[in-house]
């Protein structure tokens, strides 16, 4: 066996062929250790959490090829467009790069010339706006030259098969790219406006983006207006999007060669270290990798001023709901003897078709209680607050998502529920029963939480990785939050007593968070009970028992049940329940932006 790399982790499936000047070709390798992290993991985490990190000054001191900084320098804000960089490094011969293999994604001009959709159309052409903006200090604008390059993943969002072109003095023009954008006005009839456009930029009469990103919004609307017998609408233009922090590829080409590869392949470049050759190197990983998995656009026309406020990014294109799935599961653990959890994972989904083509309508309601209380209480006091919570939001929520009042109103009365039984046993002290809760309402793209106790929501997503919704109502959490040095706060004895939760205390004492989050992107929601988040579980697992259930081909079912033994083995000393909610999402196209 021949391999690329001295540790004998990629290994060649075809011999490297001599390089001509100015010509990259494709080789496929594959990942023989692909459970291991990627090497260069640690500098896109800290690139990705620090986008004022000086891309030039972290490459050198980590070893980095200048080659790979911009795709290390866009992937903050620009993946799934730009493909995600698994490692790179150099040799005496070679700077090698390997990138995700997209070779198997439909052409663009295959996908435009299908579409029969305008508004699709010039979406398209607004997104390669939008990424000659931001190439542009990466010297590698050219890529978007290439039509080859330029590929549609299944939600038909435009994504790059590679970067192109080490970066040079001389930037190509927008006149350029307008030459490149001619073809589109041969393939599928397009409207006389738009090749007015085409014809417009590849002639020089338009001279910088915004006009062209003026044009094309101008399109939009008449096109719009004209199928809704409306008014045109107005769009505010933003400014240019800042400087992304992803990964980066310098390769100059005027061609290279396709591989045919399967889904299960993860695409490499490997780029000789000479100025005009280099080498793109396709590789197959014995790893489950979704090459076609869809992801959101996000953060395309976010200001310097808002660009690092990612909590509510603005879109190019309005999203809409394509997918809802959820499980739910629960286990008494190792050394319980019965099960004080109790949970509720229940979707309702609508289509209806709509003159911009079938929309998907969802509600889903998610409940997840762990219980307390001496004897079985605990195992009533949870039934009676996920029966009461359900009972409640059946009654009072209806068209959108309930009102912050409604919400606090269904949790006074599940913690009543429960209270007036503590009350009527004249309980006291530990023999109180009650419960902790988590709860999230998901309505199309919109969601709420609301948490009581030491249960937890988290999301993972492809932008943010996964965070850690709800703040755990524990003594250790209120001195923190009191401006207590965490290491001093848990040293309490008491530190992991609850300070909240259901049935416990009358609802004057009670203090739920309610929180509202809009869904941006694909997003992988989990609620847990303590048995599975103790020890850091989650976050020390994530890589391998989160991130692969946002992926849309997910088994949700296996990924529930894997967690569910992870933290039997790695806790296993209480009740542990988990529910997974899947929510993906793609542009809609029958909506222009507001």
């Amino acid at each position: 066996m021949t391999y690329l790399d001295l540790d004998q982790r990629y290994q060649l499936q075809e011999p490297i062929p001599p390089l001509p000047d100015d010509q990259i070709i494709e080789i496929r390798v594959i990942d023989a250790h692909p459970a291991a992290e990627s090497p260069i993991a640690d500098i896109q985490t800290s690139w990705l959490q620090d986008p004022d990190l000086n891309a030039h000054q972290s490459m050198v001191e980590s070893g980095i090829p200048p080659e790979a900084v911009p795709y290390l320098a866009l992937q903050a804000d620009f993946f799934p467009i730009v493909p995600e960089l698994h490692d790179a490094w150099l040799t005496p011969h070679h700077t090698v790069l390997l990138i995700e293999d997209r070779s198997p994604w439909p052409l663009l001009q295959d996908c435009w010339q299908r579409e029969t959709n305008l508004l699709q159309r010039i979406s398209w052409l607004y997104e390669i706006t939008l990424l000659w903006e931001a190439l542009a200090p990466w010297g590698t604008q050219s890529t978007l030259l290439s039509l080859g390059r330029l590929r549609v993943d299944q939600d038909q969002i435009l994504c790059l098969e590679y970067l192109s072109g080490s970066p040079t003095p001389i930037q190509p023009t927008l006149s350029e790219l307008g030459l490149a954008w001619r073809p589109f006005s041969l393939i599928g009839s397009p409207s006389e406006p738009l090749k007015g456009l085409i014809e417009d930029l590849a002639n020089g009469a338009i001279v910088d983006t915004e006009t062209l990103k003026q044009r094309l919004a101008q399109i939009a609307e008449q096109s719009e207006a004209l199928a809704d017998d409306k008014p045109a609408l107005n769009l505010p233009m933003t400014a240019p999007p800042p400087e992304f922090e992803d990964e980066g590829n310098f390769l100059s080409s005027s061609s290279h060669g396709q591989i045919q590869t399967t889904p299960e392949v993860e695409a490499f470049s490997l780029p000789l270290e000479a100025p005009d050759s280099e080498i793109l190197l396709t590789s197959e990983t014995n790893r489950d990798m979704e090459t076609t998995d869809p992801f959101s656009l996000e953060d395309w026309q976010a200001t310097e001023e808002d660009a690092d406020t990612i909590d509510s990014p603005t879109m190019v294109l309005p999203m809409k709901l394509v997918q809802l799935n959820e499980i739910g599961r629960t286990y008494v653990g190792r050394q319980r003897e019965h099960n004080e959890d109790c949970y509720c994972a229940q979707t309702h989904l609508q289509k209806r078709d709509s003159p911009e083509g079938d929309v998907l309508q969802a509600k889903g309601i998610y409940i997840l209680c762990d219980g307390m209380g001496g004897h079985a209480s605990g195992e009533v006091a949870s039934e009676l607050a996920v029966k009461t919570l359900m009972e409640f939001f059946d009654r009072h929520w209806h068209s959108s998502l309930p009102s912050k009042e409604t919400l606090l109103q269904g949790v006074i009365a599940a913690n009543q529920a429960i209270y007036q039984i503590n009350q009527a046993n004249a309980s006291s002290g530990s023999g109180r029963m009650g419960t902790t809760l988590v709860m999230v309402l998901i309505q199309d793209t919109r969601a709420v939480v609301v948490h009581v106790g030491d249960s937890r929501l988290y999301t993972y997503t492809r932008r943010l990785g996964l965070s850690q919704v709800t703040t755990d109502h524990e003594v250790g959490q209120r001195e923190i939050q009191r401006g207590v040095e965490p290491a001093i706060a848990y040293a309490r004895p008491d530190a992991y007593q609850l300070t909240q939760a259901l049935g416990p205390r009358s609802q004057k004492d009670l203090k739920p968070e309610i929180s509202y989050i809009d869904i941006f992107e694909d997003t992988l929601f989990l609620l847990c009970s303590d048995g599975l988040s103790d020890n850091e579980v989650i976050e020390r697992h994530c890589d391998t028992h989160i991130e692969p259930l946002l992926r849309s081909q997910a088994d949700l079912e296996q990924g529930v049940t894997k967690l569910i033994s992870l933290a039997n083995e790695q806790n296993g000393h209480d009740n542990i329940t988990a529910i997974l909610v899947q929510v993906k999402l793609k542009p809609d196209m029958g909506k222009l932006p507001e």
